[in-house]
């Protein structure tokens, strides 16, 4: 297991990260989402120890991660922008790269290079962005790290190649159990990849679980009803969210659904009744909307 405990990092007088905790199982997709400027990329260069924390520590496999720890050799980290040494191809970065880590592949980085039709001998640096991020996605996976950090890894990138790089990263989670917390702002691509995820705001970890758990807990339903429904009434369900668009109302609650019904059928005749599936979007507006995140006043 990787493990955060308590991370915090200022810079100056603002506090980037804010006792931070995060738990990302072997074999498992952690996603890390939150609001622009949250923390998410200072928080994976702090697990490869590109930044030390002021307080806080990290565990892999309950050992410290600490600056210069062994380790830290089987955990990879690709960066959101990404720079390459100057008149490097793929094949010379591959090269490279095997001199740092023990576990570099010659079979896979060939089979990915093919699967994703890269020109391995074409200057880095002449590629366009997705082409660079395929090629940096190919050393990585041939690294065959323990933990491997994603940082907007599919930002730009066609479907097709989306599907590729889903495609190849299932398959390495299930076959080497690797750990990879990846970032992205496409909550649709992650909803559909992440076992568990880490909601983040203001340097904090505002929630943290289980995916299918988190749409277990937070539902939404939409409803019809004769006559005007008032919310105030239905306080114990702890509707966090109530809109109606033209006839029909929608809420986000935590409460019983079932109980929440009844209690509706009993007071108004209800015309309309359907719950609604959480995505990771919803969940997503719905915490940071707590948390006052885009409800500001001018």
């Amino acid at each position: 297991m990787l493990k955060i405990k308590d991370l915090s990092k200022k810079f100056r007088d603002f506090n980037v990260l804010d006792h931070v905790n995060l738990n990302a199982e072997i074999g498992q997709i952690y996603g890390l989402v939150g609001s622009n400027g949250c923390g998410k990329t200072t928080l994976m260069k702090h697990i490869m120890m590109i930044y030390k924390p002021d307080e806080g520590d990290i565990f892999y496999n309950d050992v410290p991660v600490v600056e210069d720890s062994e380790i830290i050799k089987e955990f990879y980290f690709v960066q959101d922008n990404i720079f390459f040494p100057y008149q490097f191809t793929l094949s010379s970065l591959f090269a490279y790269e095997k001199l740092m880590y023990k576990n570099m592949s010659d079979e896979k980085f060939n089979r990915l290079v093919n699967y994703f039709d890269i020109d391995k001998n074409k200057k880095l640096n002449k590629m366009s962005k997705g082409q660079r991020k395929q090629a940096a996605f190919v050393v990585a996976i041939s690294a065959q790290p323990k933990v491997l950090l994603l940082d907007e890894i599919v930002d730009g990138l066609d479907a097709v190649i989306k599907r590729k790089f889903w495609d190849v990263l299932f398959q390495e989670v299930m076959d080497n159990e690797m750990t990879v917390v990846i970032s992205s702002h496409d909550l649709k691509e992650l909803d559909n990849i992440c076992d568990r995820v880490g909601i983040m705001h203001q340097g904090k970890i505002l929630k943290e679980d289980d995916l299918e758990k988190m749409k277990d807990e937070i539902k939404r339903v939409q409803f019809a009803v004769d006559g005007e429904y008032e919310i105030s009434d239905f306080k114990e369900f702890n509707v966090i969210k109530s809109v109606k668009i033209g006839s029909v109302n929608f809420c986000t609650l935590t409460g019983n659904i079932d109980e929440f019904r009844k209690k509706l059928e009993k007071e108004y005749k209800v015309l309309l009744f359907d719950r609604l599936s959480m995505s990771l979007e919803e969940i997503f507006i719905t915490e940071l909307g707590g948390a006052g995140y885009g409800t500001e006043k001018e």
